[in-house]
């Protein structure tokens, strides 16, 4: 039996739908907008699957192959705002600052998927970089899910007046992250205001 990626987002999005929830859309290549904030440019297929991961508001997660393997997260964050949703909500959660400076914008996205609960996440190389127009900062990072699966992933944090607006990929570093790697490239050096 040959299952496909859009086969099994289907299939996901089918079981979401029947039990009364939203589901994943497909994003053709071209324009996707975030927010009002900003606009990246994608240029293969991916699935937004964000009303099915429930993200806090202003995020926006995509995926290629499904989120255990790759996920895209497109954000505008406003002060007080969150990166990480956790289903709990009396447990605190890491929150956006507009008082922030760059190395701490760092740190509040590392926590983010220390939330997540991933382990032990470090950023690395952090060096400057546009975002939409807004000057930010790029940065990489490593990170393994509980079992240990090693994680790559690469950030682009920018500030626009009070709002934080972010690119952040996350996949497995074995084929995944390098597979992607020239496209996610591509996707944030695309981003302009919206």
């Amino acid at each position: 039996m040959n299952i496909t990626r859009r086969g099994l987002i289907a299939a996901g999005a089918g079981s979401a739908l029947l039990g009364g929830c939203v589901a994943a859309r497909l994003i053709e290549p071209g324009p996707y907008r975030v927010e009002r904030a900003f606009t990246i440019r994608v240029t293969q297929s991916w699935s937004d699957v964000t009303p099915l991961a429930r993200q806090e508001e202003g995020v926006h997660l995509l995926t290629r192959d499904g989120p255990a393997l790759n996920q895209l997260y497109a954000a505008s964050i406003e002060a007080g705002g969150a990166l990480a949703f956790l289903p709990d909500r009396d447990t605190p959660r890491p929150r956006y600052r507009a008082d922030m400076g760059d190395t701490e914008v760092v740190e509040f996205v590392i926590d983010s998927i220390a939330a997540w609960g991933y382990q032990a996440p470090e950023s690395t190389n952090l060096r400057p970089q546009a975002l939409a127009g807004a000057q930010g900062v790029r940065f990489d990072l490593t990170t393994r899910t509980q079992p240990g699966l090693e994680i790559t992933g690469s950030g682009l944090v920018a500030r626009n007046g009070d709002t934080l607006n972010l690119l952040l990929f996350l996949a497995p570093s074995e084929h995944y992250f390098g597979a992607y790697a020239a496209e996610i490239e591509a996707i944030m050096a695309s981003a302009t205001p919206a």
